[in-house]
């Protein structure tokens, strides 16, 4: 249904419509419809959904929307949604509440979760102990499949996923999985360690998400178990845990590429904020391009001999610039998604330079050809030309050496690019074009 169809009808309808039509949509739709409603309506039909229907919305919600709803209702009912809340998604919300939120919320949790959540708050936020669910559904290697199967029922609704059973020793260490459809097509009798898959992989509370959605990404999983450094099991991240890290880590790169860290959602930040975040790098921006305009002024006995130099420099800095980053771009991202060895910096830096020569040459020609035809002077082609076939070779080379250097130095790759990598490739795509031009412009002038 359309969303302001609905909204628009919810306005106007009576209790009961309201409820009929809830029950009807998906739980995102229904949070979707009550996130656009004004916020006194918001309560009122957050209170018609039956609490199944009240859980599962109350994930789809955003912060903001989540935290309003759960602090203008009972706070009974508010600890009991929590308690129903899947483990992984109540500590992503636990740890962006306020602290007596958090000691307000948890007390009505019973001691096992309380432990549980404790435990995972502990977890780095970007670490696989930080995004994994405890609801996972385990056996001992001894449980028939018999066993399984007729236990099975009662702990789905729980579970965070069914898809996989892992099999566990006496001392909970993971020593196989089993997936749902060998275990309906096994023997009954069977047990659990005989229809298992030894191969089992895994990752540990401490493995940083990136690499967890790259392994689940690699070998098709739809969940990943999370153990301690002793194997044992402690919990799961599924597909849906790393589609959203995924968003988040490409919009971070994103930002990051641009020169900016601030949030993406811009109603969380003030004007203030967001310009105190951008300022740093635009600062270096600001400076360097400071320095380019000495360098310009450096060379202005040759700028003054050929004023047609001038008109030159806006083409060779961006393409400069654009080179520049797409190099960046492609090594930050490459690095990010494991298609790119970091390590490998000799073969990355071949790879690029080459690309970046024959770029380079290309449209160095192509810009001579214009200076000639459009000046009338064949020395002014042979400048502009060589400047920018240099001056792209060096792009790509900078765009690629900065983020690799930076990576083994165990810093982010993806600062390096933006603002940082186009202010250093204009200062040094000026003194190539200005160097170029006093050499040529020396001998035939």
């Amino acid at each position: 249904m359309n969303l302001d169809k609905a909204t628009e009808m919810i306005k106007n309808m009576e209790k009961n419509e309201i409820k009929k039509l809830l029950e009807e949509q998906h739980p995102a739709d229904t949070a979707e419809i009550i996130e656009n409603l004004p916020e006194e309506k918001k309560i009122f039909v957050f209170k018609l959904l039956n609490p199944q229907k009240a859980v599962e919305v109350l994930e789809e919600f955003d912060y903001d929307n989540r935290l309003f709803i759960l602090s203008n209702i009972n706070s009974d009912y508010a600890g009991y949604l929590l308690k129903e809340m899947s483990h992984d998604e109540l500590v992503d919300f636990l740890s962006e509440i306020p602290l007596s939120l958090v000691k307000k919320w948890i007390q009505n949790l019973d001691e096992e979760d309380r432990e549980n959540i404790k435990t995972l708050l502990t977890y780095p936020e970007t670490s696989a102990g930080g995004i994994m669910t405890t609801e996972v559904v385990s056996f001992l290697n001894t449980n028939t499949v018999e066993e399984v199967m007729k236990q099975l029922p009662d702990m789905a609704p729980d579970a965070e996923t069914i898809y996989y059973i892992y099999v566990v020793d006496k001392r909970n260490r993971l020593i196989g999985v089993v997936s749902l459809r060998d275990l309906i097509l096994a023997d009954p009798d069977s047990k659990l360690e005989e229809i298992m898959l030894k191969d089992v992989k895994k990752v540990t509370v401490d493995t940083d998400q990136e690499e967890v959605a790259r392994m689940i990404d690699k070998y098709g999983f739809l969940g990943i178990p999370v153990v301690d450094e002793k194997d044992h099991l402690l919990g799961i991240v599924t597909v849906d845990d790393i589609m959203e890290v995924l968003k988040d880590e490409a919009t971070e790169d994103i930002l990051k590429l641009s020169g900016t860290v601030e949030d993406i959602d811009i109603e969380k930040k003030g004007p203030f904020n967001r310009a105190l975040r951008r300022l740093p790098w635009l600062l270096v921006a600001l400076f360097g391009e400071i320095i380019s305009g000495g360098v310009i002024d450096g060379f202005s006995h040759t700028l003054e001999a050929v004023v047609a130099l001038s008109f030159f420099i806006p083409v060779l800095m961006d393409m400069g610039g654009n080179v520049g980053t797409q190099s960046s771009a492609i090594i930050v991202r490459g690095i990010a998604t494991g298609n790119i060895n970091p390590y490998e910096i000799g073969k990355n830096l071949f790879r690029e330079t080459v690309v970046g020569l024959l770029v380079g040459v290309f449209c160095g020609i192509v810009v001579a050809g214009v200076a000639v035809a459009w000046q009338k002077m064949p020395v002014l082609g042979l400048v502009v030309g060589t400047a920018m076939s240099i001056t792209l070779t060096a792009a790509a080379i900078i765009g690629t050496l900065i983020p690799l250097l930076l990576n083994r130095l165990g810093q982010d790759p993806a600062v390096a690019s933006g603002p940082f990598i186009t202010t250093a490739l204009d200062i040094s795509g000026l003194f190539i074009y200005f160097g170029s031009a006093t050499i040529f412009m020396g001998r035939f002038f």
